[in-house]
Parts: C-alpha cells; sequence; structure tokens
C-alpha cells in the first residue's frame, strides 16, 4: 500500500512538472504572436517538440536539408524545448554571420560546454563576452597567426616525410604490396601534427601505430570527438537532468578526468622545463602551450591558467585533427573513384614539380588543379555538415523574419553546399567547377 502511495505520489509529481513545461513552452510560443516567424514543420509535439521526426535514417544535415525542399530555406524546429532556426541557402547564412554577427557570436550552454571545456574556459563553448573576445584575439594573434603557424611549418613537413618513409618502408618489407587502413595512418598523422603543434609531443607512426600510450591517446582523443558531437537529453529537455549520471554525461565526465591527467602531465612538463631554461635558451622553440604559459595571467575572467589551456588544447586537437583526417581520406577516396581527375592531378605535380623533388610550400600556390581538388571534396563532404550552433543574445531579423532572443540557429552548409541554383550537377564530383565559374572562391568560401 505504501509503495503503490509513493509511486502515486511520484506521478502526480512529474505529471505536474510536464504540465508546468508545456505551460511555459505555449506562452513563450504565443508571446511572439504578430510577428512574421520563420516557417515551422507541423506535428509538433509538447516538451519534445520535432525531435521525433528528427529519425536516425539519415544523418542530421540530411533530414532538415529535406525539411528545407518543403519549408524553404530558413525554418524553425523545436528540439525539446528550444526553438530552433535552420538557415540553408547563402542568403541567410551571410546575413547571420555579416549583419547579426554580434547578435549570433554565443554557443548554446550545454553539457559539452560544461564537461568537455572546463565548464566553458574553452573559448569555442563559452558565451560571447569580455572573455570571449579577449581568448578569441589571442588564439587568432598568438596561436593562429601567419607568422605562428610558419614558424611551425617543419613539423607539416617532417610529419609528411615520415609518413611517406614509413608507408616505403612497409611496401619494401611486403615486397612491394602491402595493405594498411589510409584513415588510420591520416588519423597518426593529422595527431602527430597537432600534438607536436600544442605539446611539442609525438606519438605515431604507420609502421606499428605508436606505443601502448601512443595508442591510448589516440583512443582517448577517438571517444572525445565522437561525444562531443552526441545530443545530451537535459540539454534539450532541462529536467531530464536526473539522467545525467549515466549516458553520454557519465562518458563526458569518464573522458573528462583521462584527458585532464593527460593534459596536467603536459603542462606540468612545460613548467618544469620554462623553470630550468636559461637566459640563454629563452629563444627556444615555442609550442602552444608555452605561449599560453607565457600570456596567461593565473586567473583570467574567472577561469584559472591551467584549465584555459586544457580547454583550448582540446578545442584545437577536436577541431584540428580529426577533420582534417577525414577530409584527407575523402580525396583520396573521390581521386581513386574518378581516375581521369587522378591523371590530371599526377599531370600538374608533374610539370609543376617535376619527378626529381617532393612538394615544397612554394609550390602550393602554382598547384591549380590541386586546390579544386581540395575545394570540390570540402564542398561535397564538409568535416561538419551542420556548423556550430549558435544562440542569439537578443532579437534580431534573418530573411525578414523575428528570431526571438534565445533562439539556436544551425547553419546547414550539406545543403549549402549542393543548392543547384549555386552549383552545376550539385551531387556531382567536378572540380573543374573552380577552374570556372567558382575560380576566386577559397576554401574559406570567400
Amino acid at each position: 500500500m505504501d509503495v503503490s502511495c509513493h509511486l502515486l505520489a511520484i506521478t502526480g509529481v512529474l505529471t505536474l512538472v510536464l504540465l508546468y513545461r508545456f505551460n511555459l513552452w505555449r506562452l513563450r510560443d504565443q508571446s511572439h504572436k504578430g510577428k512574421l516567424l520563420a516557417p515551422e514543420p507541423s506535428g509538433t509535439l509538447p516538451i519534445i517538440g520535432h525531435l521525433h521526426q528528427l529519425g536516425a535514417e539519415k544523418t542530421l544535415a540530411r533530414t532538415l536539408a529535406r525539411l528545407a525542399d518543403n519549408y524553404g530555406p530558413i525554418f524553425t524546429i523545436w528540439l525539446g524545448v528550444h526553438r530552433t532556426v535552420v538557415v540553408c541557402n547563402h542568403d541567410t547564412i551571410k546575413e547571420c554571420f555579416t549583419t547579426n554577427d554580434k547578435v549570433l557570436a554565443s554557443r548554446p550552454r550545454s553539457s559539452h560546454g560544461q564537461y568537455l571545456s572546463y565548464n566553458y574556459a574553452a573559448f569555442a563553448f563559452t558565451s560571447y563576452g569580455p572573455f570571449w573576445r579577449n581568448m578569441r584575439k589571442m588564439v587568432l594573434v598568438e596561436l593562429l597567426s601567419s607568422h605562428r603557424l610558419k614558424s611551425l611549418k617543419h613539423v607539416q613537413v617532417s610529419e609528411v616525410n615520415n609518413l611517406m618513409n614509413d608507408l616505403y618502408l612497409l611496401c619494401k618489407q611486403e615486397q612491394g604490396s602491402a595493405k594498411i587502413v589510409i584513415s588510420e595512418c591520416f588519423d597518426h598523422l593529422t595527431l602527430n601534427m597537432i600534438t607536436r603543434m600544442i605539446a611539442g609531443k609525438r606519438y605515431f607512426n604507420s609502421a606499428n601505430g605508436g606505443d601502448e600510450q601512443g595508442r591510448r591517446i589516440g583512443k582517448l582523443m577517438k571517444e572525445y570527438m565522437y561525444i562531443s558531437g552526441v545530443f545530451v537529453p537535459s540539454d534539450l529537455i532541462p529536467f531530464l537532468w536526473w539522467m545525467n549520471f549515466l549516458g553520454p554525461v557519465k562518458a563526458m565526465k569518464r573522458l573528462s578526468k583521462e584527458f585532464d591527467s593527460l593534459m596536467e602531465s603536459w603542462i606540468d612538463e612545460h613548467k618544469l622545463k620554462r623553470m630550468k631554461m636559461s637566459d640563454d635558451s629563452m629563444n627556444m622553440e615555442e609550442d602552444f602551450i608555452d605561449v599560453m604559459l607565457s600570456l596567461l595571467e593565473d586567473d583570467f575572467f574567472g577561469h584559472s591558467r591551467e584549465d584555459i589551456i586544457k580547454g583550448t588544447a582540446m578545442t584545437l586537437i577536436i577541431a584540428g585533427a580529426d577533420t582534417t583526417s577525414i577530409t584527407l581520406t575523402w580525396i583520396l577516396s573521390n581521386l581513386l573513384n574518378n581516375r581521369r581527375t587522378l591523371e590530371l592531378a599526377v599531370e600538374e605535380l608533374d610539370h609543376k614539380v617535376g619527378k626529381e623533388r617532393c612538394v615544397e610550400n612554394s609550390d602550393i600556390e602554382n598547384l591549380v588543379y590541386i586546390h579544386a581538388i581540395v575545394k570540390e571534396t570540402l564542398r561535397l563532404y564538409p568535416p561538419g555538415p551542420l556548423a556550430v550552433p549558435h544562440e542569439a543574445t537578443e532579437d534580431c531579423r534573418i530573411a525578414g523574419y523575428h528570431i526571438p532572443k534565445g533562439t539556436r540557429v544551425f547553419a546547414n552548409l550539406w545543403k549549402l553546399h549542393r543548392d543547384p541554383k549555386i552549383w552545376t550537377n550539385p551531387d556531382e564530383f567536378m572540380p573543374e567547377r573552380f577552374l570556372t565559374d567558382h575560380a576566386k572562391l577559397d576554401v574559406s568560401g570567400v
């Protein structure tokens, strides 16, 4: 009898909570009546919104592209209790990040920002404000400036040479033919590059995949990159916070501890190295951790120096390693499936570089056709088909529609890159399009 009463009480409380949230949801929606809102697909359900329509049959970018075919280049969906606007064509996306760039500079609060970026110490997850502005300036001016990247160019060159040498030795051992998983080689290549640039660490080679520590770090990075793209129920439906002890949040907490241990060892090594450095060695080559240790104060806008370094390092690894590896794999796949394109690329290399030496940095600007191959691959297979979400910090307008404060905004790059109004035969791999109509378009989309 007591158990039945307790269950009834719990059920009653949950029902009241659901009704309360539903009423808030209805009142918030009604507060914008009389204003032109972006069209919204039918079938919205209380609490979950349109989540039931975003099935797992296709990627989210493709599902949203299908909705754009029916509702236009800008439309509204509800991800749980959060109003979300999806923009899909050139004009609407350009308006978001030019006219409304400041209004949409913030990121939504999320479990990813809390657990994967040291409680928003990584500027990529934080809201627009003094901390965001100062961190963005530091990353662009001190870490990713042309001067800094040029000073670390030898890292890229040596890692590419190491990969080529490893593959040559592997083929030689197998008498001219060896089976390899090229995507793993690219994973190791890009992780070596970025860990050397961030911390001066190298963990992998193509012959054996790295030592035990390298394999552990590679697994950790892969898990981190995977979980960073997973939806968390309580982020979409806040009163499901009680589920955070399991599922994605549980995995985030575990990975955060493992990554924190790794980063602590990196930072401690750098601090010890700086203590031992004499005045004569102050001009030694600096990696990103060295730079951040010298620039950041112990307390920077409420975040510790160590947490900022850890969060920034994780952001750079996620943004740089996996995306580059995926793009390289797609480039190779496209070349193998389009032999004429491969032949033309080889002809350009033979003509512009020759067969007696390797490609050097000074050659890159002259390899016009290979540039076109890279651009066409990024068009068809962008590493992030959906751009990271933004959140409106105040009311604004996009394409004439009213966008209420707090609205989340997604740019569907997959749909933009296959817009038939811009691209002829948008689903076909045609690098030549970047030699004619779109020749002036660079890899950043400008």
